[in-house]
């Protein structure tokens, strides 16, 4: 059903749930873009914080290599890109440039006594301003 999926993730560890679903949709012959945001900060160039950005970039890169190697180790056909601006802009732009037709997201688990607390998440965002379809997976 889905082709080219796209996993957003930060630099956490908490995104193993999300992996699972990209290796099952990967079995029927989906391919997997893994992307990480680096969020730009407003009023300061990369330029001016150079190495700053360079060590997060580095941080990045290690991260999504490793679940990227572990999507690999999986028979699953990955690759994976560091961008920069706003994490939802970024994530939307990049999936409708790549082509993609999933997103499949990281969502928080939300409290009931308080529903509408994670509407302000990026998960949240994203499946909003999507284009294609989107997987929240918790």
């Amino acid at each position: 059903m889905f082709t080219k999926l796209l996993l957003p993730l930060d630099l956490t560890d908490k995104h193993q749930p999300v992996l699972t679903a990209a290796v099952e949709a990967a079995q029927q012959g989906a391919t997997v873009a893994l992307v990480h945001v680096i969020e730009v900060i407003p009023g300061v160039s990369r330029e001016e914080e150079q190495s700053f950005f360079d060590r997060l970039e580095q941080s990045a890169h290690a991260h999504l290599r490793k679940y990227a190697d572990d999507l690999l180790r999986r028979g699953v056909s990955c690759q994976y890109a560091v961008l920069y601006g706003h994490r939802v802009s970024e994530v939307v732009r990049y999936a409708a440039e790549s082509g993609a037709d999933l997103i499949v997201l990281t969502a928080p688990r939300l409290d009931p006594d308080k529903p509408t607390a994670g509407w302000g998440s990026l998960s949240f965002r994203v499946s909003l301003l999507s284009k294609c379809s989107v997987l929240l997976v918790k």
